[in-house]
């Protein structure tokens, strides 16, 4: 059990020395009464009488910091100041009561204590009966009954006495352990709600910095490409070179409203209302086509399928999934080039929903997968503008091996791995045997009880995804339509002569196997 009593608790108070005067100079008082009524046969001078009692209770005032021997000493005062004749049975009494309090009060060993206790009161009672025998022996010659009787009587009254000391101590105690025990827990729920104020916050900055990302850094990596194609368009073809400028307008204007929607969430202070502007005005599915528009601008061709009957979302899982496909078409165009075949394709299964996003870039130059020196995604002048490995010279992103690719941060994958795990679903990123990346996020319709978090759920590297994946078939892609099997190595098992055996396949089929071709859906 732990300390219940603080040091400063115990600590010496003012309090103690106005109780201890106040015994001292009551008992003296009595004293002097005594003598003068001649109630009390003194055997020493009155003022020998009233020295003693203000010296008896003096050690009270350490009873907190040094309970059992304050008690000892105390009572050892008074049983030789009684036998001198020098104490009057009156207010003398508290300061035994009080000794034998302090023992149950402020004792942290309770065995210590109890034996401090029994022992002490064995020594009072012995000396108080002891003085009653010789008081009574003064009287004349009594019965034996009769000094029994007197020796019974006082010692119920002392009984009760410091019984009452007894019990009152450990009470006392128990009280005070009580406090010390809500004082740690208000201490501790105090340290937690400080904790937990700490996460919130850096969960929230690691919100902020997802949907900047996600949001912001999309448009503005829009914005480059789009200059860089009116930059080299300019003077050969202004036309084009207009239209890459209203789109840059565009992107713009998308930018600054996703900062000002992002502004009045964090200026919000009505936590209900924060809520509900973390999603209304946020883009869903039904922003897609939108999204897919500015890619097509950017140069990029998308094969957009959807497969299955289309189940509804939360506004949060149509967000996510929008941002999953808004970091993919982003990635794309920085690491596979504007003219990229991309292909997005939506399985709606009895469950959960399954996006797949893929291209056909160079498998393995993705963040965090080369070393090379990062560079600007506008288109490249050479075909390989590369001096050295890794190192890129020409401003576009080049195709020899020489032309080095930029090495991001990777939070583009953390950042849907959050999402998808704070619905929980699952999202897998990694290179296809055939070349190309591919990204699949795995939403459930329904969130359930315990969802994985991110600080619980294992960062995946592209390589363990693709050896997860490879030796199994997407599930249900051996229930593809014949209108869309148009290779058979999509979905059968990666085999050792591939490019990359450890790779997951490039898969087209949809999961439904009830699906029939007629529900998948293209757009141009």
């Amino acid at each position: 059990m732990a300390e219940p009593i603080t040091a400063e608790e115990r600590r010496p108070r003012v309090r103690d020395w106005y109780l201890v005067a106040a015994l001292g100079i009551g008992s003296a008082v009595f004293a002097a009464l005594y003598n003068a009524g001649g109630f009390w046969p003194f055997k020493v001078p009155l003022w020998a009488s009233c020295l003693a009692s203000l010296i008896v209770p003096l050690p009270l005032v350490f009873r907190r910091t040094h309970p059992s021997l304050v008690a000892w000493v105390v009572s050892a005062l008074y049983i030789a100041a009684q036998f001198l004749g020098m104490m009057e049975p009156g207010v003398s009494q508290i300061t035994l009561f009080l000794a034998v309090y302090s023992i149950g009060a402020w004792q942290s060993n309770r065995q210590a204590a109890f034996m401090s206790r029994l022992l002490l009161c064995i020594a009072i009672f012995a000396s108080i009966i002891g003085a009653a025998v010789v008081q009574l022996s003064g009287l004349g010659e009594l019965t034996v009954l009769q000094y029994a009787a007197n020796s019974g009587i006082t010692f119920l009254i002392n009984l009760l006495f410091f019984g009452g000391a007894w019990v009152f101590g450990d009470r006392a105690w128990h009280q005070r352990r009580l406090v010390g025990e809500l004082r740690a827990a208000n201490d501790e729920v105090r340290r937690q709600e400080q904790q937990l104020a700490d996460q919130a916050l850096d969960l929230e900055r690691v919100r902020i910095a997802r949907e900047l990302h996600d949001g912001v850094a999309h448009h503005i990596a829009g914005v480059g490409i789009h200059a860089a194609a009116a930059r080299r368009s300019l003077e050969k073809n202004p036309d084009r070179a207009r239209e890459s400028l209203q789109t840059i307008e565009t992107s713009t204007r998308e930018t600054v409203d996703e900062l000002r929607t992002l502004v009045y969430t964090l200026r919000d202070t009505s936590s209900a209302t924060a809520a509900a502007n973390r999603t209304s005005g946020t883009p869903g599915l039904a922003d897609l086509p939108d999204l897919y528009a500015d890619a097509r601008r950017s140069g990029q061709h998308l094969d957009i399928a959807t497969y299955g009957t289309p189940h509804p979302l939360t506004a949060i899982t149509e967000l996510s999934v929008y941002r999953v496909i808004q970091e993919s078409l982003t990635n794309s165009k920085r690491y596979a080039g504007p003219g990229a075949e991309v292909v997005v394709r939506f399985r709606y299964g009895a469950s959960d929903l399954e996006v797949e996003v893929s291209d056909s870039s160079p498998a393995g130059e993705r963040a965090g997968q080369s070393p090379g020196a990062g560079q600007s995604p506008g288109g490249g002048q050479s075909p390989g503008g590369g001096q050295s490995p890794g190192v890129g010279q020409s401003p576009g992103t080049g195709q020899s091996d020489g032309a080095g690719r930029s090495q991001g941060t990777g939070l583009g994958i953390v950042g849907m791995r959050e999402r998808m795990s704070a619905l929980g679903g699952t999202l897998d990123a990694g290179p296809k045997s055939r070349g190309g990346w591919l990204v699949r996020a795995r939403i459930p319709y329904t969130r359930p009880e315990t969802p994985p978090t991110a600080s619980t759920a294992p960062e995946i590297t592209a390589p363990e995804i693709s050896a997860s994946t490879a030796n199994s078939p997407t599930p249900m892609a051996d229930q593809t339509p014949a209108a869309e099997t148009t290779d058979s190595a999509a979905s059968a098992p990666a085999s050792p002569d591939s490019p990359n055996p450890t790779a997951p396949p490039e898969t087209t089929a949809p999961p439904n196997p009830t699906a029939p071709p007629s529900t998948k859906a293209r757009h141009a």
